[in-house]
């Protein structure tokens, strides 16, 4: 690891941790999916998958996971975190090397696989499998959201591309 992909890493995971924070203060989106989230520190690990690879894209997610957990108080949440974010992040990932067409399409994938993700985690924590019923409404929301964040991270990408692009030592 060089210490430039080690300080980027760094930053990225900054990003991710401040929006999660950041999000984990905003009222819920349907009051009546009080844990469903747009998932905003998802755009940190998507732009850390897209610029710098699997193996530091990874440290952000699990990093991410872990330390909003602990500091959310409720430390099993970490759980349906990490259940959500490693499936999500290996079909980002698989959609990404097959060449699929556009972050946003990507990214709504991701959105729609951390939330079944998460329902596994509760069906087997819960040992009932009843809470994919969930699904119907959380496939939706992810979906959504996932499209959204990657229509951000499309636009990240591409303004931090441009700006490379116009610095003389680029």
């Amino acid at each position: 690891m060089t210490a430039k992909k080690a300080a980027q890493t760094a930053v990225l995971l900054a990003v991710a941790l401040i929006l999660g924070f950041l999000e984990n203060l905003l009222p819920p989106v349907f009051p009546m999916l009080p844990y469903a989230k747009i998932g905003l520190g998802n755009a940190a690990v998507l732009l850390a998958l897209i610029w710098l690879g699997v193996p530091y894209a990874a440290v952000v997610l699990v990093l991410k996971c872990v330390i909003i957990g602990l500091f959310s108080g409720a430390p099993t949440m970490i759980l349906y975190s990490l259940g959500g974010g490693v499936l999500s992040f290996v079909v980002m990932l698989l959609l990404l090397k097959v060449g699929a067409n556009g972050v946003p399409a990507v990214s709504a994938a991701g959105g729609l696989m951390h939330n079944v993700g998460q329902v596994l985690v509760a069906m087997t924590i819960t040992g009932t499998v009843e809470i994919a019923v969930l699904l119907v409404y959380l496939a939706l929301f992810g979906l959504v959201a996932g499209a959204v964040i990657g229509v951000i991270v499309y636009f990240v990408d591409r303004g931090v591309m441009r700006g490379k692009k116009e610095e003389p030592n680029a």
